[in-house]
C-alpha cells in the first residue's frame, strides 16, 4: 500500500526540518488561511491594497527568497483547502512585504479555444519566484492590471 510509505516519507521529512523552517511553514500556513478567509468573505476594496508594494525597497538577502517560496508551496500542499494561484501569490507577496522585499504580483490571461484562463505569479526584479521561469510566455499579462488603475476600483 502506497499511503503508509508516503506518510512515513512525509514524517521523516517533517522531522528533518529546522526550527526556522517550521516557523516559515507556520507563517505561510496562517497567511494562506487569512488570505483565503478574506478573499472568500470580504469585498475587494478591503483587500485590494495587498496587491501593491507600500514601501520603498530596503537592503535584504535574496537567499531568503527560496525559503519563502518553499514555505508557501509546502503550506499550500498541506492546507485544508487547495489554494488558488492568486491566494498562493498573495501569500508570498505578503511574506515578502513583511521583510520589505519588493515584489510584483502579475496576472496573466490565456485564451485556449473557447476557454479563458487566468494565472497569478510573483516576480522579483523581473524573475518569476513561485512558478516556472517561462510562465510569462504562456500568459499575456493582463493589461488593465496596473497599480494606478486598480487603486481606483
Amino acid at each position: 500500500m502506497a499511503w503508509p510509505r508516503r506518510m512515513k516519507h512525509k514524517l521523516k521529512h517533517a522531522y528533518s526540518l529546522s526550527a526556522r523552517e517550521w516557523v516559515l511553514l507556520a507563517e505561510a500556513w496562517l497567511t494562506i488561511s487569512w488570505i483565503d478567509f478574506v478573499i472568500s468573505l470580504l469585498p475587494y476594496h478591503w483587500w485590494k491594497s495587498w496587491l501593491f508594494n507600500q514601501y520603498e525597497a530596503e537592503t535584504h538577502q535574496a537567499a531568503n527568497l527560496e525559503h519563502l517560496v518553499w514555505s508557501v508551496n509546502a503550506a499550500a500542499d498541506h492546507h485544508l483547502r487547495k489554494p488558488t494561484c492568486l491566494r498562493r501569490s498573495l501569500t508570498l507577496k505578503q511574506m515578502l512585504q513583511r521583510r520589505k522585499i519588493p515584489a510584483k504580483l502579475r496576472i496573466g490571461i490565456n485564451k485556449d479555444g473557447a476557454d479563458l484562463k487566468a494565472h497569478a505569479w510573483i516576480e522579483y526584479t523581473g524573475i518569476v519566484l513561485n512558478d516556472s521561469p517561462d510562465i510569462a510566455t504562456s500568459y499575456s499579462q493582463f493589461p488593465v492590471f496596473e497599480e494606478k488603475l486598480l487603486r481606483r476600483l
